[in-house]
């Protein structure tokens, strides 16, 4: 039996430590996620705390069908979702063909990434294009910010966001490229207007 297997089934059980091995395990990132979805530290930990309480009392109808680390995802995005159409503030974004020459089949820059050098300079500015980043991925429509979020920033499989958010694998390589064409374009406006 695998160790997610059986932590499953010491969570089933109502296994107190086990429920602190899942808290410690996925919480942080949980929380990460909520923060960037919702733009506020303190409404995301409230979100997280339902969200695990939410999982607490379902997890004996858990089937398995998906991970526990996407279920758990699952679980905070929804309760994310409610929140920000509780705000006002979700915007569907439509989905068209991408413009294929930039990205790869799976999604990726087609041209790499060049090197960081290790410069003191270079480490300040690369903290200030990270903040310039997280800001513009907090300004993006809903759609974009959260593939970002669950793919890029939380590293979840492209399979895993599928089945998070009930999208096909075209779909979500769209997305993604959407994503990133109006994160570039928010970042070059803002480069431009500073």
């Amino acid at each position: 039996m695998s160790a997610e297997l059986e932590l499953i089934e010491r969570l089933k059980a109502g296994d107190g430590r086990a429920w602190k091995e899942a808290f410690a395990t996925y919480g942080p990132r949980l929380l990460g996620y909520a923060t960037r979805m919702l733009g506020d530290r303190s409404q995301a930990e409230e979100v997280v705390q339902d969200s695990l309480v939410a999982a607490y009392k379902a997890i004996g109808g858990f089937e398995g069908r998906a991970g526990l680390k996407t279920w758990l995802f699952r679980v905070v995005h929804n309760r994310c979702i409610d929140e920000l159409r509780r705000r006002r503030r979700f915007v569907d974004v439509p989905d068209e063909d991408p413009e294929p020459a930039y990205f790869n089949e799976r999604g990726r820059w087609a041209d790499g990434c060049p090197q960081w050098a290790d410069r003191a300079e270079e480490q300040i500015d690369a903290s200030r294009k990270l903040k310039r980043v997280r800001r513009a991925i907090d300004e993006l429509p809903h759609n974009y910010r959260e593939v970002l979020l669950l793919k890029e920033v939380h590293g979840l499989e492209s399979a895993e966001v599928c089945e998070l958010l009930d999208i096909s694998p075209g779909n979500l390589r769209i997305r993604i490229h959407r994503a990133r064409k109006a994160l570039r374009a928010a970042l070059v406006h803002g480069q431009k207007g500073a």
